[in-house]
This record gives structure tokens, C-alpha cells and sequence, in this order.
């Protein structure tokens, strides 16, 4: 009946022996002269390596030094400054220390290269700049791009509304790292657009109405063009060319203009009208006018000059 009695003690002693082991197992820190870190604050567990029992390697190792230089950047850690950190622990005489005078501390860091800030402009140019519209970027330039800490990155382009997709165009990029927001880029270009654009088929003189023979669509740089063009021919047939356009010449709506429905000299019917009555007569426009514009009109029958309305290209009203 002695055997439970032995076999209790034994397991006890063997218990003791394990703590009293564990208590005599060294505690070390050791810290190399050059460490490179990826946070913006550095622990002890960042730059040391730590050999301790369980309980106390996690209060060694959450040990606060200081913050992180900028990513891609450097600086000194004395071992002084990372000795007074360890010392306020309450077991710090049974610590054995290895730590250089001077600790190099390199923070992590990761670029977006000028060619990959080149593709993302070009592809935002491509998305946003129309269909069928070819364009060449030329005199591409990044501002504002440094060194960016590791993570996951997110690259957003945007541009002001108003911003028109040819000529000099600036973007701003949003840097994210694991979500956060790091820095803003600026990425600038000429974009020379191209576009089929409507132009003159052959000389038009003044006054000269544009009918479908007249123009035709050509592939032409709009990067310095100020003035309005036309990209269909639609939009300008039927008007009226305002000065002489040479053969080839871009149609800009400076050299166009709706026509009058009536021009002067033209004859013309006068309608005068009343809630009772309507009357009609021969009358000569004495001016150019437009649909619903007011003209001085020659009333043939009578020589007298009254102001008419205009209804069409052969009718004039006055209202009585």
C-alpha cells in the first residue's frame, strides 16, 4: 500500500526540479548592430532577438523604444536609450544584454516606379478620354513620390471635373497602404488628342450653305485647339459659312451660322391679323430675319414700311 504513497512524492520532486530548472534558465536579449523594421513604432520584439521563458519573453518583447524613422530612411538607437527601457523591469538584474553602442535601425519601405505612375496616367487617359479617340502622352512628369511603407497598396487617380483630356493635364494620385491613407501624388502630361473632326471638302465662300458635299471628316490634332469643331458632319450642314473657309480648313462654329429664313429683297406674303379678321398681302423684306425675329417689310400694295414678324421663309404677321 506504500506504492501511491512513493509514486506521489516522486511525481512532486520531479515537479520541483522542472521549476527549479525553469528558474535557472538563462534570459537573454541580444540586439544586432543593424535591424530593418516595417511599423511606424518599434518594440524590443522588433530588433532583439529574446530568449525567456514564456511569461516573461512577451514583457520583454512589448517593451516600447521609440518611433520608426520614414520609410526608406535611417537612424541611430543608442544602447543606453534601449538599456534604461529594459531597466525598469523587476527583473532586469537576471537579464543578460548584448547590445552594440550604436543600433542602425532602417525602416522598410516599397517605391511605385515612374514607369508604373506612367501606366497608371495613361490607362486613366484611356478610360475617360472617349471612344475611338487615339492620343500620344509626351513630357510625363511625377511629383511628390517618395518611399512608402510595406503593405498592401492602393493606387486611386482622380481629376478636377473641368479638366479637359488634351493638352496639359495634371491628375492627383491617392496613396493607400493597408487601407490608410499615406501620401498624394501629382502626375502631369501633354496629350496630344486625335480626332475625326469636320472639315471643308473644297473652298466655301461667304454666305455659302453647307450641304453634305461640302465637308468631310478628317483625323486632325485638337491638343491646341481652342475654338469649338465639330466631330459629325450633321451638325453643321444646312448653316451658313460666315467668311471664306480654304479647302481643308476645320469648320469651328466661329465660321458658321444658323441662316436667316428670310433674306432682304426677298417677297414675302403679310398676314395682318385681328380676333375678327385676317388679312393678306404681297410685301419686299427690307432686312435679313430670323424665325420670330421682327423686320421692316414693304407693304407692295400700299408703298408703306411696317414691322412684321417672322413666321417662315415666306411669311410675315402683324398683329393688330
Amino acid at each position: 500500500m506504500l506504492y501511491p504513497k512513493t509514486t506521489a512524492l516522486a511525481l512532486l520532486i520531479i515537479a520541483f526540479s522542472a521549476l527549479e530548472i525553469l528558474s535557472q534558465q538563462p534570459v537573454t536579449v541580444n540586439v544586432p548592430k543593424k535591424v530593418w523594421v516595417s511599423n511606424p513604432r518599434i518594440y524590443l520584439k522588433d530588433i532583439a532577438t529574446i530568449n525567456a521563458p514564456a511569461h516573461l519573453s512577451e514583457k520583454i518583447a512589448d517593451i516600447y523604444l521609440t518611433y520608426a524613422p520614414k520609410p526608406g530612411k535611417k537612424k541611430d538607437l543608442k544602447a543606453d536609450w534601449i538599456d534604461s527601457r529594459i531597466r525598469a523591469l523587476s527583473f532586469y538584474e537576471d537579464i543578460e544584454l548584448s547590445i552594440p553602442i550604436n543600433v542602425e535601425i532602417i525602416r522598410a519601405s516599397q517605391m511605385v516606379s515612374q514607369e508604373d505612375y506612367f501606366n497608371y496616367f495613361n490607362d486613366y487617359i484611356a478610360k475617360h478620354i472617349g471612344e475611338n479617340v487615339r492620343f500620344e502622352v509626351s513630357r510625363f512628369q511625377v511629383k511628390g513620390n517618395t518611399p512608402l511603407p510595406v503593405g498592401r497598396l492602393t493606387v486611386n487617380v482622380q481629376r478636377q471635373a473641368s479638366v479637359d483630356l488634351r493638352g496639359y493635364v495634371s491628375l492627383t494620385v491617392s496613396i493607400l497602404v493597408n487601407d490608410n491613407f499615406v501620401q498624394r501624388v501629382g502626375l502631369s502630361g501633354w496629350i496630344d488628342r486625335f480626332e475625326d473632326i469636320v472639315c471643308a471638302a473644297r473652298p466655301l465662300s461667304r454666305n455659302h450653305i453647307v450641304s453634305r458635299h461640302d465637308v468631310l471628316l478628317n483625323a486632325r490634332n485638337v491638343s491646341k485647339i481652342k475654338d469649338m469643331y465639330y466631330t459629325r458632319v450633321a451638325d453643321v450642314l444646312g448653316k451658313q459659312i460666315k467668311r471664306k473657309v480654304g479647302n481643308g480648313a476645320i469648320i469651328f462654329s466661329s465660321l458658321i451660322e444658323t441662316p436667316p429664313l428670310i433674306y432682304k429683297g426677298d417677297k414675302v406674303t403679310i398676314i395682318a391679323e385681328s380676333n375678327t379678321l385676317i388679312v393678306k398681302t404681297m410685301g419686299i423684306a427690307l432686312s435679313d430675319g430670323y424665325a420670330g425675329e421682327q423686320i421692316r417689310v414693304k407693304n407692295t400694295m400700299s408703298n408703306k414700311v411696317i414691322q412684321a414678324s417672322v413666321v417662315n421663309a415666306n411669311t410675315v404677321k402683324v398683329l393688330y
